[in-house]
């Protein structure tokens, strides 16, 4: 047995959720992460990165299954590569794919329990999977509104199923982009913790409540 001390814990890479309404900008926050990045997109909602130079691949395919497929098989290349930033785009969109694959596996009305099962199964192992490559990993997210059973008002990731309040247990670092008016101008910062029902955490310690929207610099701080 090999006794460790934990003040000797060294913070190596990120593993986080960002999400946040459609047209806040999480797509551009790819564009704050330096060199060495590379972009999953399964949107095809690039455009607004057209002034950058940052290399990304496309997930192709008509159907759940073609999509899940060959995002697998990227994630199998982007294991050995030299990439050390790997920003996927978006987590809602995968959901949605698992979804017909789920419905493909199990096609027949009585076997929903096992279509969702394995849609859960799914989707938590593809986060596992990239949360274990030792790179910088960020997913985003759309965010949806819902309700608990006293009826209080929560933020979370627009995901089919449980697994959307689930989710962010998988990862370090889970923020919410918000774009708000500040002497007359947008302002977009990340929250890092519980607030107004937004599902947040970070668990490095080291980052304020809000936080300017640049990756580049949570890096940093998360690391220094």
């Amino acid at each position: 047995m090999i006794i460790k001390k934990s003040n000797q814990i060294v913070a190596s890479n990120i593993n986080a959720l960002i999400y946040g309404e459609s047209g806040t900008g999480k797509t551009t926050l790819a564009s704050t992460l330096g060199d060495k990045t590379l972009i999953v997109s399964l949107e095809s909602g690039l455009l607004s990165l057209k002034d950058h130079d940052i290399d990304y691949v496309e997930i192709e395919g008509k159907t759940g299954v073609e999509k899940i497929t060959h995002f697998r098989q990227v994630l199998l290349e982007i294991a050995k590569s030299d990439y050390q930033n790997i920003f996927i785009d978006s987590l809602t969109e995968i959901a949605q794919a698992i979804v017909e694959l789920a419905k493909h596996e199990y096609p027949d009305d009585r076997q929903t329990m096992k279509m969702w099962g394995f849609y859960n199964e799914c989707i938590t192992k593809l986060i596992k999977y990239t949360r274990d490559m030792n790179k910088n990993i960020f997913y985003t997210a759309l965010a949806k509104v819902d309700k608990d059973e006293a009826g209080r008002r929560f933020i979370l990731p627009d995901m089919a199923g449980s697994i959307a309040s689930k989710s962010p247990a998988f990862f370090d670092f889970v923020f919410h982009l918000m774009v708000f008016e500040k002497d007359g101008e947008k302002k977009r910062a990340l929250l890092t913790e519980k607030k107004n029902g937004c599902i947040c955490k970070v668990r490095s310690g080291k980052l304020d409540e809000y936080e300017v929207a640049h990756l580049g610099n949570i890096i940093n701080k998360v690391f220094n």
